[in-house]
């Protein structure tokens, strides 16, 4: 992890990677820098990928505390930090909730990598241990920030989860079942890709992601390009949850079909897959504007993992 210097350095490579995936372009049905979302506009973003640079900053000095043994482990407050930079971006702009995924998988990552500011031999493996470590000591009033965080920014196509509805649910019965950040994400993990990584240390970032975007951004030296195809990567390999939630899952794995193909024809190095490419994105925008929100949360968390490596262009 040739990056992982300071704290402030781990918060900049999140404002950076939030800022370049939302700039990269055409990502089909998202918002990118020739194309709005209704009332949620580029700047939105961008604005919300500034306004969370202090609680990233602070969450991963706790994470170096933690490693030094000033604090232990259960005394991180993940679920703080999350409400934190929830209210951080609400403070900042008003397009609505441009950012609560994004939040949910840059918290645990800065935290994971301030314990490796000073660890003798950092790694991606150390780093996903650091990540397991971190979800599986946090706790129940995590759990509590965490649900008010969700309402806060009140994002769509989220349903009731069994018994723990984020709507309904108080923070007595949070507390009265001891449900952790690990616990309350497990019991979502086959409906939300978001949740899933917190209990597999990241897979889909780490394994699908990171991956491929090293292997075209060494081909390509683009960024734009390596953005791009690793957003169609995952989407065309995973099926996006928001949209499985929100349009069910016929129509989630259609649309991972049509990435897939795209991306296998040449993406944005084809130009006739180029081509291919914006009648896509034009398709999702007109049809009942499909946005796969999960995906490019994902692409982002892509995006900060490489910078802590060291990726520059």
């Amino acid at each position: 992890m040739n990056w992982v210097k300071n704290e402030e350095i781990i918060a900049q490579s999140g404002a950076i990677a939030a800022l370049l995936e939302v700039s990269g372009y055409p990502k089909p049905g998202n918002v990118h820098r020739t194309q709005d979302f209704g009332e949620t506009r580029y700047e939105h973003f961008l604005i919300s990928s500034v306004a969370i640079i202090p609680s990233l900053q602070e969450i991963a000095y706790r994470g170096k505390c933690a490693q030094q043994n000033q604090i232990v482990l259960n005394e991180l407050k993940l679920g703080e930090y999350i409400l934190k930079a929830v209210k951080s971006t609400q403070l900042w702009q008003k397009g609505g909730n441009t950012n609560l995924g994004i939040i949910l998988l840059f918290v645990p990552l800065a935290c994971a990598a301030g314990m490796l500011i000073e660890h003798p031999n950092p790694s991606i493996p150390v780093f996903r241990e650091n990540l397991n470590s971190i979800i599986k000591n946090s706790t129940s009033e995590d759990t509590i920030k965490l649900y008010e965080a969700i309402r806060l920014a009140n994002p769509g196509g989220l349903g009731a989860v069994e018994n723990f509805d984020i709507n309904d649910t108080s923070p007595e019965t949070i507390h009265k079942e001891n449900m952790n950040l690990y616990e309350i994400f497990k019991i979502s993990d086959t409906r939300d890709n978001i949740a899933r990584e917190w209990i597999t240390k990241f897979q889909i970032t780490f394994e699908v992601g990171y991956p491929y975007f090293q292997e075209i951004f060494q081909k390509t030296n683009d960024i734009n390009i390596s953005i791009v195809h690793t957003y169609l990567k995952i989407l065309g390999d995973i099926p996006d949850t928001f949209l499985s939630r929100k349009y069910g899952k016929e129509l989630a794995e259609r649309i991972s079909s049509e990435a897939k193909d795209i991306l296998n024809q040449g993406g944005l190095l084809s130009k006739q897959s180029i081509e291919l490419l914006w009648k896509f994105d034009l398709k999702l925008r007109n049809k009942k504007k499909i946005n796969p929100g999960t995906s490019a949360d994902l692409t982002a968390a892509t995006i900060m993992v490489a910078l802590l490596e060291g990726i520059n262009f």
